[in-house]
């Protein structure tokens, strides 16, 4: 029997049929110099339906159709989502890669994909002679500003002369429908292909988790306002018929964010859920403790991206007295795995995590199958060459279902390296996904994260794993972050601690403080011989803001020592 045709888009213009007046999207635009508060440019969803065909309809008349891989390179602003719902329309396939993981990095991405079209800013056309052959592939330079650039097209021009296309492209939910890069934080950035029923499941599961953690069941859906500081959140919202505020962040870096300007979207459209990764809501909330705001609109918090801290949890909660905070834990490649909710941290795992357990990121989610393996540092073509750990044994997590992206696009490789053969266990969902992640089941089925494998240091004839000896130095209230590295004594490797103090801390540490926190984490099964407090902002992810450096901090760490430091 052939597989029933599904398209994404679809989703999107089922909610604007349901719903042509609901408002889809409000954009933080300029300041009224007047009142200096923020005014928005509006979509509703009819409008939204209608930029999206009338989008698909030009992108068509110059040949982008279905399997057509076209590369973006926008803001993330209402452009995104009309032009991805266009690309799926036709069939064809975005490419989306984080510029900020820099050029040299991208342009690799860019030639391993072998995109045909490019939609880019007027600035990226700008610098595409110094691309070298990464581009060589693309055959249509589309740009979506206000100048004319030679050898490229402008998408106000092209949107002007066409009629809607109503009807969108005999996609299925297996056919690829977008390819998302991860972010490389500890290798080499990968493309990873997301399928059209792939997104829909997860898509499916944030509206669930929406409908199981606030009051939605007792209020119109046109009163669900979320604070879209996540880009893919705009992809995902106008699936679920909700209404999504893109905030004017302050910067491209969500560790510089304002706060300020999130505060006002928030009392703007009395914003009752928002996703963010964990700096935005660190810094949201300490701006919020400091100028004495509540937001007692917010109903549901996530956070994505990196483990959050408990103190975070728990001041959040102080400012969203009607609020629950949810830590959906994930990767590129499957999202999400499992969910914990505030009220559980707090209730028990916060103190275990204090104690060394991990970060306990919850139960996994429907539909989803996990597993812990031992950690190989090879491929694992298929299960039986695996072994599975018992519960409470720490090894490789490793996932399969309906969330899961099946491969790497055009890189064998590490596809080979990440996925596993298992089509004789689970002929519908054949392929386990290694998230290079390690952690551990409780007794209770919740799930545990441990720290990246990559991560992992070697000392004493050991294996230490990062989060649980981080956790729990994190736990002390002076204490931000932390970094678990292994440095050279000698020609003995050592466990150093490399500590991240908040700013009204950071010179009240005294020398006494910190060799009790060694001597807490020995009691804890971490000897940890040296205890560096750092003098700035820890080094991080160029996505999030939010993933450690590790490797960054372990030579800092280890200069320091070469230099004589010592704690």
């Amino acid at each position: 029997m052939p597989e029933p045709l599904f398209n994404l888009y679809d989703l999107m213009r089922e909610q604007a049929e349901r719903a042509p007046g609901r408002m889809a999207f409000a954009q933080a635009r300029r300041r009224n110099p007047a009142t200096g508060r923020y005014l928005y440019e509006t979509r509703s969803y009819a409008q939204l339906l209608g930029e999206v065909d009338r989008t698909a309809a030009c992108l068509s008349t110059v040949g982008i159709g279905r399997g057509c891989k076209t590369l973006l390179l926008i803001k993330p602003d209402l452009d995104l989502p009309v032009i991805v719902f266009a690309l799926f329309k036709l069939g064809a396939v975005p490419v989306i890669i984080d510029p900020a993981m820099g050029i040299k990095r991208l342009l690799a991405c860019v030639k391993q994909v072998a995109p045909q079209a490019m939609i880019a800013l007027p600035l990226v056309h700008a610098m595409r002679p110094f691309a070298g052959n990464a581009l060589g592939s693309i055959e249509l330079y589309i740009h979506n500003g206000s100048a004319r650039l030679p050898g490229t097209r402008r998408l106000r021009d092209l949107r002007g002369t066409q009629a809607p296309i109503r009807i969108a492209a005999d996609t299925t939910r297996a056919d690829l429908a977008a390819i998302f890069f991860t972010s490389g934080s500890t290798g080499t950035p990968k493309g990873v292909e997301a399928l059209h029923g792939t997104l829909a499941a997860q898509i499916a599961h944030f509206g669930e988790m929406n409908m199981a953690t606030g009051d939605t069941h007792d209020r119109a859906p046109a009163q669900d306002v979320e604070l879209a500081a996540f880009p893919v959140a705009t992809l995902i919202l106008p699936c679920l018929g909700q209404t999504s505020v893109i905030p004017d962040m302050g910067s491209m870096h969500p560790g510089r964010c304002q706060p300020r300007n999130l505060v006002q979207a928030i009392e703007d459209f009395g914003i009752s859920s928002g996703f963010a990764s964990p700096i935005v809501w660190e810094r949201l909330s300490r701006h919020c403790v400091a100028k004495g705001h509540q937001l007692p609109s917010i109903r549901r918090a996530f956070s994505g991206g990196a483990p959050i801290p408990y103190k975070m949890v728990e001041r959040l909660g102080q400012l969203m007295p009607q609020g629950v905070m949810h830590t959906p834990y994930g990767a590129t490649e499957v999202t999400p795995i499992s969910t914990i909710d505030a009220t559980e941290i707090a209730c028990e795992t916060a103190r275990l995590s204090s104690v060394g357990w991990g970060v306990c990121v919850g139960r996994v989610v429907p539909g989803l199958e996990v597993r812990i393996i031992r950690i190989e540092d090879k491929a694992l073509p298929t299960w039986q060459d695996a072994r599975e750990l018992p519960q409470g044994q720490i090894g490789e997590i490793v996932v399969r279902g309906a969330l899961v992206s099946p491969r790497y696009h055009n890189d064998p490789v590490n596809t080979a390296l990440n996925k596993i053969d298992d089509a004789a266990g689970n002929p519908h969902h054949p392929v386990w996904h290694r998230t290079g992640d390690a952690g551990y089941f409780d007794k209770q089925g919740r799930l545990w994260f441990c720290g990246r494998i990559k991560h992992i240091v070697q000392a004493h004839g050991q294996h230490f794993f990062s989060v649980p000896a981080e956790e729990v130095l994190n736990s002390e209230t002076e204490v931000w972050r932390s970094a678990l590295v292994g440095v050279q004594i000698e020609g003995q490797t050592e466990l150093a601690m490399v500590v991240e103090f908040y700013p009204e801390y950071r010179h009240q540490v005294s020398p006494t403080r910190l060799h009790a926190y060694k001597a807490r984490l020995g009691e804890l099964g971490f000897p940890v011989q040296h205890m560096l407090p750092y003098p700035k902002a820890f080094p991080v992810d160029k996505r999030h803001n939010s993933k450690i450096e590790r490797p960054l901090l372990a030579k800092w760490a280890q200069a320091q020592l070469n230099k004589g430091t010592r704690s």
